[in-house]
């Protein structure tokens, strides 16, 4: 009759189930923690209904067409506490006349996003008030929309990246 016996300090299965259990906990508990963490932070989407953007995306790239046809050119200026946009047509006119609205937001977050309310102040110069905007970036987006008798409004849409500094924000 012949016994085995395991040396003193040898690996055994108890230490190989311990092992793979203590390994499987750990993988368990950071997976435990990355779940928490995706949940409770925000989605980091751009479009809230990115499945129903992509379904409209032929439609997006027709608006994208009749806006480039429009020939609409525009420039954003921050002014101390005043954002303001001139809009100019294919050959450099002012265009008069629009109906503006718009918002600015974070780029990662809409928290403190808020709504821009413009005004025309001259031919093509439109005016917002940034007031309760912090310094940092942001992102300005808004719908420039004339109206035209006998057809559809030309709808002109910007999106675009702001820097407020803090020299700004006190003039």
């Amino acid at each position: 009759m012949s016994t085995t016996t395991t040396p003193a300090g040898g690996l055994t299965g108890k230490h190989v189930l311990l092992i793979l259990l203590g390994f499987f906990g750990m993988m368990s508990v950071a997976n435990a923690i990355f779940v928490y963490m995706a949940i409770s932070t925000k989605p980091g989407e751009a479009t809230g209904a990115s499945y129903e953007a992509g379904l409209r995306y032929n439609q997006t790239l027709a608006e994208a067409q009749v806006q480039a046809a429009l020939g609409w050119h525009h420039k954003v200026e921050i002014r101390g506490e005043r954002l303001r946009v001139s809009l100019t047509d294919a050959s450099g006119a002012p265009v008069a006349g629009l109906a503006i609205s718009g918002h600015v937001e974070r780029p990662a977050s809409s928290e403190k996003s808020h709504r821009v309310s413009f005004r025309e102040i001259d031919a093509g110069l439109y005016e917002a008030d940034l007031k309760h905007a912090d310094t940092g970036k942001w992102i300005l987006a808004f719908n420039a929309e004339k109206s035209r008798p006998g057809s559809a409004p030309a709808i002109y849409r910007v999106k675009e990246r702001l820097w407020l500094e803090p020299s700004q924000q006190t003039n």
